[in-house]
């Protein structure tokens, strides 16, 4: 499968192809992975499918030079006559900024060892399951990131010098996620006599992942404190272009709080007064009349989601590509939630777009196993609305359509989240729930949410210590120990859990603002058809359009 880059119409396309070139030919793997929220997803990296990631510290260095470089440029670059430009300009902007944090200033790859599992078990998905032309380029290309492991994981060991506790528990999980998948790989290879030029690569890279995990027992965990990172304010106004103070972001949180345990008790007092809210959500498993089938249930309900957005007309004149149901990979399953999202890289029509679903063993009795598939099955609505229609794969679909190729291959945080938890309201808004305890169930996410944004915001105003965030994790629902953990991770990643709750109230706000003008279907084809962009970008890109969705003359400004 081979992209063509293409030729730039001005020096800020000319900018950004140099850009997402050098971003691709350095991290292939990462840029056409959805794990690596702050790297663009550069639709050149699938012409690397036979390289892994260039991690040395020199390597990143001259990355960090090359952006820093380009960012200069960029800066340099005088304001564009024409709106949209500027809007490019200024969105390139955030994303090299985002980049430069996360390898100059937070410096991940110097603490977090799943940086290197990931890219290395991601790497080796990708070879063999993107589009290829034939087997013979199928099994090079995966024996090429097998071999490729070794090196890696050395670059790791180089590089790691610290392991905060929760990142190294993460990873003592992954690793043995990791070797299964090697296992099962080497048990598939073995099958066909054609595929056993990757039985020694495999077991090469299984030999890599054992001495990468003596590596870590020799590091051992050491307190999150000592962690190198950045204020969540810098991050949310340098790389998501949000200049709301931390104080208004806590605020926002605490209202939606507030809301949402007002309408609980609402539900609560009209379902049954003499059980409190927790009682009632905990014995809630919709009825099916039949033994549980989660991706029955969940396949079904993405069919009736599909059909909710083509009677509200969010489909039309976009392509409609079939979400895959499948169970987790198994090297994922330690670092992803019960339900989450793997979009294609391209438009390919061979590159699958993937529903994973963690369901375990159905017969599995630990207590992780019973409480994930009962809160999978409670929130099967509202998980496929996030994951798929009209949530996450919706949004994803229509950016690998955009033909401006800045808007195409950028992902922002807060837009990409904001945009999937504002998605789950359009359920009740549409009338596809109504059922009480289905919307008890919607309100339960939203207290979730909201502690997610005020544990996040909190931690960084010092407002919350990690023993407060998990008191208010575990009054929605979450185990002690769960909760704490949680907190934990939250303070290793600082700013992405605000972006579900700050970015559905950015989106509220611009509809407040411009739906009476555009109406209920325009206005929301707008926001999406516009791309990922700080929501400032989209407010004067909305006061830049007609009505009929067309650039209004006159300058940017």
């Amino acid at each position: 499968m081979t992209i063509v880059t293409e030729r730039p119409a001005n020096e800020i396309g000319r900018i950004a192809n140099e850009y997402f070139s050098s971003l691709a030919r350095a991290f292939p793997v990462m840029c056409s992975s959805d794990e690596f929220h702050f790297l663009p997803r550069v639709q050149e990296a699938v012409q690397f499918l036979d390289r892994i990631d260039e991690l040395s510290q020199e390597a990143i260095g001259a990355v960090v030079s090359s952006v820093r470089d380009l960012q200069h440029q960029l800066q340099e670059q005088p304001t564009a006559q024409d709106f949209e430009e500027e809007i490019d300009r200024q969105f390139l902007l955030h994303n090299m900024a985002g980049v430069l944090i996360e390898l100059e200033e937070v410096q991940s790859w110097r603490h977090n060892p799943l940086v290197y599992l990931k890219v290395g078990c991601i790497g080796i998905d990708h070879a063999l399951n993107k589009p290829y032309s034939d087997a013979r380029e199928r099994f090079h290309r995966t024996g090429e990131r097998l071999t490729g492991l070794k090196k890696l994981f050395d670059e790791a060991s180089k590089n790691l010098g610290t392991i905060p506790g929760p990142y190294y528990r993460a990873a003592v999980a992954m690793v043995e996620d990791a070797q299964r998948y090697l296992e099962e790989l080497l048990r598939e290879v073995k099958r066909d006599s054609y595929r056993r030029q990757l039985v020694r690569a495999c077991s090469e890279a299984q030999h890599a992942l054992a001495a990468f995990t003596q590596r870590l027992r020799e590091i051992g965990p050491t307190p999150a404190v000592t962690v190198q990172s950045i204020s969540v304010e810098e991050l949310v106004q340098r790389h998501f272009g949000c200049s709301r103070p931390l104080e208004e972001i806590f605020a926002v949180a605490e209202k939606e709080w507030q809301d949402s345990l007002k309408e609980m008790d609402r539900l609560r007092r009209s379902i049954d007064p003499s059980q409190h809210w927790q009682q009632l959500y905990g014995n809630y498993l919709p009825g099916t009349g039949e033994e549980l089938d989660l991706f029955r249930l969940y396949g079904d309900e993405i069919e009736n989601l599909r059909s909710l957005c083509r009677n509200l007309k969010l489909l039309d004149g976009h392509p409609d590509q079939e979400v895959v149901l499948s169970e987790t990979p198994t090297y994922l399953r330690s670092v992803r939630s019960g339900a989450s999202y793997s979009a294609p890289l391209t438009v390919d029509p061979g590159e699958q777009a993937c529903f994973y679903i963690t369901a375990g063993n159905p017969i599995g009795n630990s207590q992780m196993d019973v409480l994930r598939r009962q809160r999978l099955h409670r929130e099967f609505r509202f998980l496929s609305a996030h994951e798929t229609y009209p949530g996450h794969h919706l949004l994803d679909s229509i950016r690998r359509h955009l033909e401006n190729p800045v808007r195409r291959q950028i992902e922002s945080p807060l837009f990409y989240e904001g945009w999937a938890y504002y998605a789950e309201s359009i359920l009740a808004e549409s009338g596809h729930v109504k059922d009480e305890l289905e919307l008890l169930v919607d309100c339960k996410r939203r207290l979730w949410r909201a502690a997610r944004c005020l544990i996040d915001s909190g931690l960084a105003m010092q407002r919350f210590t990690t023993e407060k965030g998990a008191d208010l994790l575990v009054s929605v629902g979450f185990a002690a120990d769960e909760a704490r953990a949680q907190v934990e991770r939250f303070r290793l990643n600082p700013g992405y859990q605000l972006c579900y709750s700050l970015g559905k109230y950015e989106i509220v706000e611009l509809r407040q603002r411009f739906l009476p003008r555009f109406g209920w279907q325009r206005f929301h084809r707008l926001l999406l058809e516009g791309g990922e962009i700080p929501f400032h970008l989209a407010a004067w890109r909305f006061e830049n359009l007609t009505e009929d969705g067309s650039s209004a003359p006159g300058s940017f400004n």
